[in-house]
C-alpha cells in the first residue's frame, strides 16, 4: 500500500470517528432536552398533588361525625 492510499485510509477513518462523535453528541442533546421536559411535567404534577393533598387534609380538619353541634337554649 503506498503511503497516499495510507494516508486516505486514515483520513477516512478518521472522518467516520468525527460522524459518530457527532451522531453521539446529537443524541445526548436531544436526551438532555427530553429529560428538561419530563421534568417540568413532573414538577407542574407534583404541584397539583401538593394542591390536592392540602384541599384534603384542610377538609379532614373540620370534619366531625356529621352531627351538627348545636347550643341549646335553656332560657
Amino acid at each position: 500500500m503506498k503511503t497516499k492510499e495510507h494516508l486516505e485510509k486514515h483520513d477516512r477513518q478518521i472522518a467516520a470517528i468525527r460522524e459518530l462523535i457527532h451522531q453521539g453528541m446529537r443524541l445526548v442533546v436531544d436526551n438532555m432536552r427530553e429529560t428538561r421536559k419530563d421534568i417540568r411535567e413532573l414538577r407542574a404534577a407534583q404541584k397539583r398533588t401538593e394542591a390536592s393533598l392540602k384541599a384534603l387534609i384542610d377538609s379532614m380538619r373540620g370534619a366531625g361525625n356529621g352531627h351538627a353541634k348545636t347550643k341549646l337554649d335553656l332560657h
